[in-house]
């Protein structure tokens, strides 16, 4: 979910793109070295370090207002809406009675896994055992487990085999997303450039116009898009006896607080289910 930390982490990344197209450790398009970073200037900047003001490296810092914070309304009821959709990479196959289960090389585990067995003992109609695949879940592991449900079953390593006479049917499917928005909110975010000219001040806080004019929407590290609109910049000269020259420029983010859970694609009730389908039915093969 969004955070003012994964939101400056991702304001900080685009404008790193752009204007140091080559790497920070290149320098930036203004010429001079540039560090783009969350928060603000420290001491060290100032003098104390390999890269400083007063050696000609430039500052980028990106902070948020924390009395500028507003909640507006979320979507009523919270619903839970689809969202990405992640093939499965565990499968379970059928030949007569025996089920082997196989996950793809290489791959972290994921989809639902499972069987349908009619003609148990000691059961009336057909037993379904399922289990959603998880990283670090084994061939061998997802077996074991699906037979404790299965009364006479027994494993043989990634196999079940159960008992003679029974029908077997093999239940594959994917997993998908389900996200709901808990929190919808707007927070003020202060993108300040410093340096040690006022003309480089200008150039950096110029380009940072120019990268950020045509952005309206980002996405963080965690997959949540936020909405930035651009608000005042000034400049700040208050420190120039300790040559120091500042631009800070104000953006208005909108973001979510949205909560994400994992669902089976099989399921009665579930994501893409028809209205054909009558509650208890599991979908097979798919």
């Amino acid at each position: 979910m969004a955070d003012i930390a994964t939101i400056s982490t991702a304001i900080a990344t685009a404008l790193a793109t752009t204007l140091c197209p080559d790497g920070t450790a290149s320098g930036a398009i203004t010429g001079r070295p540039l560090i783009i970073r969350r928060g603000g200037l420290t001491q060290a900047d100032l003098g104390n370090a390999a890269h400083t003001l007063q050696q000609g490296c430039d500052f980028i810092g990106v902070a948020d207002l924390p009395e500028s914070w507003t909640r507006l309304d979320e979507p009523l009821g919270r619903p839970w809406r689809p969202d990405s959709q992640t093939p499965a990479t565990a499968t379970i196959s059928v030949t007569g009675t025996t089920a082997t289960v196989s996950v793809a090389s290489g791959t972290t585990p994921s989809g639902t896994v499972g069987l349908r067995v009619g003609g148990l003992a000691g059961m009336a109609g057909t037993a379904c055992s399922l289990h959603v695949a998880v990283a670090g879940d084994t061939a061998s592991g997802i077996a074991a487990l699906l037979a404790v449900g299965l009364p006479g079953a027994l494993v043989t390593g990634t196999s079940l085999i159960l008992p003679a006479g029974t029908t077997v049917q093999a239940i594959n499917a994917d997993t998908r997303a389900a996200r709901c928005v808990a929190r919808r909110q707007q927070q003020m975010f202060v993108i300040t450039a410093w340096s040690a000219l006022p003309e480089a001040r200008d150039i950096l806080g110029q380009a940072i116009s120019d990268a950020l004019a045509l952005t309206d929407w980002l996405t963080d590290a965690h997959g949540s898009t936020f909405r930035m609109e651009a608000r005042a910049t000034s400049n700040d000269d208050t420190a120039m006896n300790r040559g120091l020259f500042s631009r800070p420029a104000r953006y208005l983010v909108t973001f979510d607080t949205d909560l994400t859970h994992t669902t089976p694609v099989m399921l009665a009730g579930g994501v893409g289910i028809g209205p054909a389908v009558v509650a208890g039915d599991v979908l097979l093969d798919k």
